[in-house]
Formats: C-alpha cells, structure tokens, sequence
C-alpha cells in the first residue's frame, strides 16, 4: 500500500528557517541534507566547535552552543531562535533532555511535540519496558530479562542461570542521580552482570537488564501524526561494528509484516507521536522477534532510508508547516548501505581481532570490504549526492588522527 498527497512548495520551503541540533551524528547530517535538499533554511548547531554537518553544503548558517549542562545553554538557545526566527527545532534525545525543565516553552516548535509525561518515558529504556507491562502485563515479544530498583537485591545466580547469555545492562539519563549518563554494556557472563548491577545501583534510581536475543537486528521506522501513520520502512543489518554486536554498519531494506504491526502497536501503547525507529532483533530460522527499545528521535539509518526515497525529514516539515503527505510500504529501491568510517572499518577490526573467527571468514570480509566501493547498489552514508565533501571530509580526519596514532 503507498499513499501520496500535495506537499509544500518551494517557496514556502525557503522561508522557514529549521534548527537542526547535533549536526556532528550522522542521523542529524542525513537530516540537515533532507531539509536543505527540499528547500528549508538548515541551521545547523552542535556544541563541537568542528562538528562534520557544518561543512555540509546544505547547510545555510552553523553554530557552536554551550554545552547541554552548562548554565549558559538555555540564555544561549532563547536568544538563537529569536536572532534567526527559527520556525522548528529537530530535537535529539541529548536536546530533549537539556530542555526537559522548559519543555513547554519549546513544544510549539517541536514537530508532533507530545506532552513531556510521554516524552519522558520514550527517552528511557527503562520506563517503555515498565509501561508497556503496566499496560498488559503479558505483553508480547519482550526479551526476558527485569528492572532492579535501587534498594531491591540482585537477582541471584540461579534466577540468571535459565537465562541465555550474554546479557544486557542498562540505565538511562532519567533514571540518574547526579547528573550520571546513560550507560549500555554487554556482560559475558552472570558474575559480570551482577557485578556491573552492584557498581551501578547506587548511581540509579532503577536499571534495566535483558538476556540475549538471537538473530540479526531490525530497525522499524516510522512517522506517527496525530495518531495515523503516515511513513514507514525497515531496515535489517548485515553487519554490527563490532561484529558481536553494535550500530549496523553495513545495512539493507527489508520488509515482515508481523514485526511492523507489533512496532505501530507498541508505539501507540506509549502514545508516542511523531518520528522512531522501533528496535527489533529477529531470528531468520524460527520467525521469533523481540521488541528491544524505541528510538524516539531521528535514526542513525537514515541515510539508507534517503536513498531509498524514504525521505522522512521533509513528510515530517512539510506536515508540521500544514502540507501532509504519506508514504506506506516498502521503499520503491533496494539498496544497502554503509558506514565505511568508522563503522564498517570497526566491524572488521573488531573481526579480525577475534581469536573465535577463521582465517577464511577474515579473508572474505577483507575482500567484501573492498568489493563493496564497486558495487552498483551499494550506498556509502556520507557520500550523498551534491555533498560529497562530507565523505573525503571524515577520510581526511581518519587518516590523520591514524597518523598522529
């Protein structure tokens, strides 16, 4: 099914100026060309002086800002958008976080803004897990796995030895005592989870733990409006830098039907409006699938998604400024799509290093690694049409920062 509608025109386009934060994340950068490629006025803003999205040529005016934590960010924020009337913010979760005690002074100019109770929860892996529970108690593809409160006792050895290894820990920037970050870390085995639990109770009001779910991972994306869905597409990797598991370096589009209906149902369990990529790890022999968290922001994927003509930034304006359009179904092209630096060259590091993989899968990723630059259907991330500074750009830095090594 695809449905398409009259989006914006040009002219209404090029007088709305867009703020764009954390321009240095390549979800943000496929974001910032999205929009300058339509037409929209991009500000382009980071607290790293050299962030990459800055030299994008889609860029019409860049910024450095205070750092989120900072007391100066806020007075620096206020004066920005009114200095360039800056018709729209596209959030992040850092962004979202730095503004939670002013919220509903910035919501009018957050895209689908949901109230901040919402907001909250989506931005905690924590509290999507308690909700959808509290919501139905035997909610379905969950990875098994629990949340340990502060003063609660560690699950013991023999509660943990049903449980397949290794296990995830995590804990979130809302569940934090004293400003602590989040943090997300694999735990060979049960010692060194109950071990990681120990050392970070005490910095947690509550942390998240889940056991090990096989199969390949899955991203569903998808733009939720007023409680109708509006775009959609998914994603599957091929590789994982590391390779036992990360961000999906080498990625392609990909399509099940039961995995889309389950994410639609659980983003609207959490009432989340607006733009996620929903988490899923699937496993290809036996069709299982495990919901693993939601991404309530723009995507590290995004890029596959562009190429393909999934471009959700510009439905998501040109919808926010009164002109909405859908685009259900899978993506008109088949493509896949890397992150050469760092990404694929951390998955092959990390390969390469591992006493566990033979010599002949080695050889073969070597050759695959280098097979790649010449296959037709195969995308780079930076190497985006009309900016392709941004790929020699982020070579440039990896060569020399490899040299000064």
């Amino acid at each position: 099914m695809r449905a398409t509608a009259v989006t914006s025109d040009e002219p209404v386009r090029r007088d709305k100026a867009i703020l764009v934060v954390e321009c240095y994340a390549l979800g943000m950068i496929a974001v910032v060309r999205s929009l300058g490629r339509a037409g929209y006025r991009v500000h382009a803003v980071s607290s790293q002086a050299d962030a990459l999205g800055f030299h994008s040529t889609f860029v019409a005016r860049h910024a450095q800002h205070p750092a989120y934590g900072s007391a100066e960010f806020i007075p620096w924020l206020d004066n920005y958008l009114a200095e360039h009337r800056i018709a729209a913010i596209i959030p992040s979760e850092g962004f979202l976080h730095a503004i939670a005690a002013h919220y509903d002074k910035y919501r009018t100019l957050l895209p689908d803004a949901v109230p901040i109770e919402v907001c909250s929860v989506c931005m905690s892996k924590v509290s999507t897990q308690l909700k959808l529970l509290e919501l139905d108690p035997n909610c379905t593809h969950l990875p098994p796995g629990g949340v340990v409160y502060e003063h609660d006792p560690l699950p013991s050895p023999e509660q943990l030895a049903s449980h397949r290894k290794p296990f995830y820990l995590k804990a979130d920037v809302g569940q934090a005592k004293e400003g602590r970050g989040a943090v997300a870390m694999r735990c060979e085995t049960i010692d060194d989870l109950r071990r990681e639990m120990a050392l970070l109770r005490p910095h947690y009001r509550a942390l998240l733990w889940q056991s090990y779910a096989p199969g390949k991972k899955v991203g569903v994306s998808l733009w939720r409006h007023n409680g109708t869905y509006m775009a959609e597409s998914m994603t599957i990797g091929v590789h994982m830098g590391p390779h036992t598991g990360g961000m999906m370096s080498l990625r392609k589009g990909f399509w099940h039907e039961q995995i889309l209906a389950d994410a639609k149902q659980k983003m609207a369990a959490l009432q989340w409006d607006g733009i996620g990529m929903m988490e899923y790890k699937w496993n290809p022999e036996t069709d299982e699938f495990w919901f693993i968290e939601i991404n309530a922001r723009y995507w590290g994927y995004l890029h596959l998604d562009l190429f393909c003509g999934k471009d959700f930034p510009r439905l998501q304006l040109d919808g926010y400024f009164g002109h909405r359009a859908r685009d259900l179904g899978p993506a008109r092209r088949k493509l896949s799509c890397r992150s050469t630096i760092p990404g694929e060259l951390g998955y092959l590091g990390s390969l390469l290093k591992d006493r566990q993989v033979s010599k002949w899968r080695k050889l073969r990723e070597i050759v695959l690694f280098f097979c790649l630059f010449l296959h037709p259907t195969q995308k780079a991330d930076l190497l985006f049409p009309n900016d392709r500074g941004l790929y020699w750009l982020q070579w440039k830095r990896f060569l020399a920062e490899a040299a000064r090594r």
